[in-house]
């Protein structure tokens, strides 16, 4: 999916978004990927959870519902709204998504099971990681609505390039045009170093 943005990096994206005036489009520093080769390319699915302490009779609902209207290659995109204590993706969410043909979560938040993802080749890019699990201490309230995560405001169909580097949130109105100069930066860029 979307394999023709592999050369591009965040840095890149970063620097022409700056000049075309979206200056606040990366995320905060301290998300990080679950390993090295963490690589995402895709459409933001949103899903904005809260922390939740109260019983709830369907903890993981909103979930559920956004695997329904999912379609290949689109990136779960968790807004968690300064709870960080609970993991509120883990294993069995990642399985869930990859029957769906989805492969990364990026998340404000924690997740767990995080070796058990990696070993799925599971994309994930957190805050950290915590055994304790989110029923009971986060809800995911509604799904594809705009969120805030990471610092960064975000709207369901926005496109996330994520890579070592950090989180890069593209608005979906200037995608193309984005995508455009960057390759003409890369060319540019690979002639001089050539020279």
């Amino acid at each position: 999916m979307h394999e023709e943005w592999k050369p591009v990096y965040t840095a890149l994206v970063c620097d022409i978004m700056d000049q075309l005036g979206y200056r606040d489009q990366a995320m905060t520093y301290d998300i990080r990927p679950s390993h090295a080769e963490c690589w995402i390319a895709g459409s933001a699915l949103t899903l904005d959870a809260y922390a939740n302490h109260e019983p709830h009779p369907d903890p993981y609902g909103q979930i559920f519902a956004a695997y329904d209207i999912a379609s290949a290659g689109d990136v779960f995109v968790v807004a968690t709204n300064g709870e960080c204590k609970s993991g509120l993706w883990g294993e069995l969410l990642s399985t869930a998504a990859q029957a769906r043909k989805v492969n990364s979560v990026v998340t404000d938040g924690l997740v767990r099971d995080i070796r058990q993802m990696n070993q799925m080749n599971f994309n994930c890019f957190s805050r950290g990681y915590s055994p304790l699990d989110s029923a009971g201490r986060i809800i995911p309230e509604s799904i594809n609505q705009p969120i805030r995560c990471g610092g960064v405001h975000i709207k369901s169909g926005d496109f996330v390039l994520a890579d070592f580097d950090g989180v890069a949130i593209i608005p979906a109105n200037i995608k193309d045009e984005v995508f455009e100069l960057a390759m003409e930066k890369l060319e540019g860029e690979n002639t001089v170093r050539d020279a």
